[in-house]
């Protein structure tokens, strides 16, 4: 179920999309929706554990959140609102973890003056490591490789390597 109070057309969409993913997995869950003028942010929660709908690393959880995007988007003939979908509070647990990691590194980096090159990760992962590293005036950070390989290299100001 979710909760339809004074929700623009395109959140409406999302979330019966959401809704219609969910009863065809036979996935019982609530949806609660938040929204403001450039994104819709759906919490997905059940009495049931929600590793399913998540997915190692996040990747069942993303592609849910693609085909919600992209059938919405389709369904209002225009791309909108920005659309995030989070189940269990994963999304944020995983930023914290991401963005603490980053700073750990960070840090190593700042001792050792050797820049660090990182896994690759995906672009939402990215964003998260360049904002953590921006909390260091004496770091910057730069990215390298073709997705899905793509890669961020954390370095002192000065050291970043042109692509």
């Amino acid at each position: 179920m979710s909760e339809l109070n004074n929700l623009s057309m395109e959140a409406e969409i999302a979330s019966q999309v959401l809704t219609n993913i969910l009863t065809e997995m036979e996935f019982p869950a609530d949806i609660a929706i938040k929204e403001n003028d450039t994104e819709i942010a759906i919490t997905i929660t059940s009495e049931r554990p929600c590793g399913i709908l998540i997915g190692k690393g996040g990747q069942t959880l993303d592609a849910i959140e693609l085909l919600v995007k992209q059938i919405t988007h389709h369904k209002m003939r225009q791309y909108g609102k920005h659309i995030h979908i989070d189940a269990e509070g994963y999304r944020e647990k995983h930023a914290e973890r991401m963005m603490e990691g980053a700073r750990e590194i960070a840090r190593e980096v700042i001792e050792s003056s050797e820049e660090a090159p990182l896994e690759s990760m995906n672009a939402r992962d990215r964003r998260l490591v360049h904002m953590a590293v921006k909390e260091f005036p004496e770091l910057e950070t730069y990215s390298l490789g073709e997705e899905p390989n793509r890669y961020i290299v954390i370095c002192l100001k000065g050291q970043a390597q042109p692509e």
